[in-house]
């Protein structure tokens, strides 16, 4: 449970364990002592211990909420965050652009794809087509790195399973550029931002990328 929230390390392990004892420990002493307090009429005493073991157990609830129920926290608060899918428009027509790319008409499926970006800037599946265009036959790469970057900054986009892709597409263009730094920190930042709709396996993939990036800044 402590590993699915990347509590690996041993000493925080043991650290957190012991505060979730010396806490439960506080509880249990507290709620003892408010039934002495009202055996003998110590109506101050039995407040005090009351206040103590209600902070201990609002403190025991946020600890176990943080730390082992953090995967079920986050979805929860992208439920509730996110953004309506397109906000009630019609989904951008994809398929005259991804004819045209067939065709190996790239440049009208560029300018096509300029347009709908135009109306539909939220919208992952046009990003991700826009990047490979320009990391591909149109051998752009620095475009197509600045647009996944300001497609990321913006404050809303439509939940889709594409959000990781494109991320995941940037990260490995990234790392041929030599921007593992710009990476990681845009990585680093998604797993931050609340309402992404990222699963839990996309925020598993997406922290072992960050690691990885960390590692090799590191080395």
């Amino acid at each position: 449970m402590l590993r699915g929230n990347r509590w690996e390390d041993p000493v925080k392990k043991v650290l957190l364990i012991l505060c979730f004892l010396f806490l439960i420990g506080m509880v249990i002493y507290s709620g003892f002592q408010i039934k002495v307090s009202v055996a003998r009429e110590d109506r101050i005493g039995a407040f005090i211990h009351f206040a103590v073991c209600m902070i201990c157990g609002f403190a025991f609830g946020m600890l176990f909420v943080m730390f082992c129920l953090r995967g079920a926290a986050e979805n929860m608060i992208d439920t509730l965050m996110a953004p309506r899918k397109f906000r009630d428009r019609p989904a951008p027509l994809v398929s005259p652009v991804r004819a045209l790319i067939k065709q190996e008409r790239c440049d009208e499926a560029f300018e096509r794809l300029k347009l709908l970006l135009e109306e539909y800037p939220d919208v992952p599946e046009l990003r991700i087509l826009n990047f490979d265009l320009l990391n591909g036959p149109l051998d752009r790469p620095d475009e197509a790195i600045r647009t996944a970057e300001s497609y990321f900054i913006r404050p809303e986009r439509v939940r889709s399973e594409d959000n990781a892709k494109l991320l995941l597409r940037y990260v490995g263009l990234a790392r041929e550029l030599g921007r593992e730094n710009d990476a990681a920190l845009l990585l680093a930042a998604e797993l931050r931002r609340a309402g992404t709709g990222y699963t839990k396996l996309e925020r598993q993939a997406l922290g072992t990328t960050l690691k990885a990036l960390r590692a090799g800044n590191a080395g």
